[in-house]
């Protein structure tokens, strides 16, 4: 008798175990909004919105950098040619760097720090928007970067066949004052052919 109580009470422990396992992973998946890992963007491809000083969506193709061959390595994620808006020329700039080599970075979530010297760990990364309105003349408004204050997220999400993609979303500062806040951004960044 004392044995099929026992069976008994071990399979109901199991059953419960069972059950409550079950449910928790069912609330995480619904409630938990990073579940999802995918970034849905077309390959060699940046998109991100600009509120603020503009209100617009930026696209524009893009390409990763991954270089050991300088004293300073780097990490780098940029538009290939300028992003267009209101007749002003628009560039970002996502790094990291290194005295010892660089190595992509691992999927996972990274604070977006000011300045460069910040992201010699490999731990967060430094972003710049760029504004030009002529090459030839202008030295640029500057949002972030080494410029002016910049915090927020990136999440680089997967690296497969030499595609890093990712999302982020920030607020940068220019030197004079001027604030951008930028959402929705993601990429699909191939590796750059020399």
């Amino acid at each position: 008798m004392n044995l099929i109580k026992h069976t008994f009470r071990l399979t109901a422990l199991m059953l419960a175990t069972l059950v409550l396992t079950s449910c928790s992973k069912d609330d995480d998946s619904t409630t938990n909004p990073n579940t999802n890992n995918s970034v849905n963007i077309e390959e060699g491809r940046i998109t991100f919105d600009i509120s603020n000083f503009e209100n617009t969506t930026m696209n524009g193709d893009v390409e990763y950098f991954l270089n050991n061959s300088y004293p300073t390595k780097y990490f780098s994620i940029s538009n290939v040619e300028s992003m267009m808006h209101n007749d002003r020329m628009w560039g970002i700039l996502i790094e990291q760097h290194s005295n010892d080599d660089i190595v992509l970075p691992q999927p996972g979530e990274y604070p977006i720090v000011q300045g460069l010297a910040n992201t010699y760990d490999q731990t967060s990364f430094n972003i710049t928007v760029s504004m030009f309105t002529d090459t030839m003349t202008d030295t640029g408004l500057h949002f972030g970067g080494n410029s002016g204050d910049i915090t927020g997220t990136l999440k680089i999400v997967s690296i497969t066949n030499n595609i890093v993609k990712g999302t982020f979303n920030f607020e940068a500062y220019a030197s004079s004052g001027q604030k951008i806040i930028v959402t929705n951004g993601k990429f699909a960044a191939p590796k750059h052919s020399w």
